[in-house]
């Protein structure tokens, strides 16, 4: 067993609220977009641009922060927090669905700005665009490594920039999907105009839901500190579930100019607890799982998809919405959004302090 000697986070200086940010919009968004919105479970954001109101308006975008400056920032306050010896660390696993850049990756990105900190010689793998699960892959891994090489630390990191990879919100009108529906049938809209509406509304509601940060967890062996357990894996167990979230390095959009463009299918809250659930049942019927049934569990930590999602995970498991097992996953989602492989970590950073 491994267990987690410390954790820490890390989000930009800038904040937005998302009533503020509707209310910038309030022009070109409908009423039934606007509820939503605010279904979102998303009270704020942190964000790497300063100026993220005006950049979803059109303006140029202007970057405080990076996600490898996030990552680096969690990256020290983990080590002091610590408070180690950092030559102990033989591995740095780094993880990212955002990368600042396709090369270098940011593992070699973290060890660049930390120097002095850092040993050179350390092992260093990055695992970037695998989604809001990664940190347990990143776990495993890291539990491998120090299986192999016992008495030496594993740093995983986390670390996200979403709001500089949403699209500019330049129509002058976004609908809600139960409008654009209702004036498909109504007018007789070809799929492709459809479709493209329903695109549109998309990106709305991601520039909602996403948000910056970033998360280390320091993991070793040490009695007295918490272990992690056994870990359940399920992948595309549909075959089109391939496409679940997808992301293109060059989109065509003209909006979007030749940056990269995430999707995220209609099907992904449905899809994404029925994951979830069937993941937590393993773990519970795994035989060194030190519990069986979710009334001995204190605290659920589930990752941030949107409180439609966390809702549905809720449903499936029995839990009640208001409990304090679930409390930390919402409001994490309320304070910081969707951080998709970092939302986990900081609930663990959470209940870490």
């Amino acid at each position: 067993m491994i267990n987690l000697l410390a954790a820490a986070t890390s989000t930009p200086e800038h904040s937005f609220k998302t009533s503020d940010l509707v209310a910038a919009l309030m022009h070109k968004l409908s009423p039934e977009l606007i509820n939503t919105i605010n279904s979102l479970g998303v009270d704020q954001r942190y964000s790497t641009l300063e100026n993220y109101p005006e950049f979803l308006s059109g303006k140029p975008m202007s970057a405080t922060s990076s996600t490898k400056q996030l990552g680096v920032d969690a990256t020290r306050k983990c080590i002091e927090q610590w408070q180690g010896d950092p030559s102990k660390i033989g591995l740095l696993i780094a993880a990212t669905n955002t990368p600042d850049q396709m090369l270098p990756c940011l593992a070699s990105e973290v060890m660049g700005k930390t120097h002095g900190l850092l040993s050179r010689s350390l092992r260093t793998v990055s695992m970037q665009a695998q989604g809001c699960s990664v940190l347990l892959k990143s776990v495993e891994v890291a539990q491998w490594y120090l299986a192999a090489n016992p008495g030496r630390m594993a740093m995983v990191l986390m670390a996200e920039s979403h709001t500089p990879y949403v699209a500019p919100l330049l129509r002058n009108e976004y609908y809600g999907f139960r409008e654009l529906l209702r004036t498909r049938k109504d007018h007789n809209f070809n799929r492709d105009h459809f479709e493209q509406q329903r695109l549109d509304t998309t990106f709305v509601i991601q520039s909602m839901l996403f948000g910056d940060g970033a998360v280390a967890l320091l993991i070793g062996s040490e009695e007295g500190k918490p272990t992690f357990g056994p870990i359940s894996h399920l992948t595309n167990e549909e075959m089109e579930d391939v496409d679940l979230l997808t992301m293109t390095s060059n989109s065509s959009h003209e909006f979007i100019k030749g940056r990269p463009q995430y999707f995220m299918r209609s099907t992904v809250p449905a899809r994404g607890a029925h994951y979830a659930v069937t993941t937590v049942k393993n773990v519970l019927e795994h035989p060194d799982s030190p519990v069986s049934d979710l009334r001995q569990v204190d605290n659920c930590l589930i990752h941030t998809g949107s409180k439609k999602i966390l809702d549905g995970v809720c449903s499936q498991l029995d839990l009640d919405t208001d409990s304090t097992k679930v409390h930390g996953s919402y409001e994490v989602l309320k304070n910081y959004g969707n951080l998709s492989s970092a939302s986990t970590g900081f609930m663990l950073a959470e209940k870490n302090d």
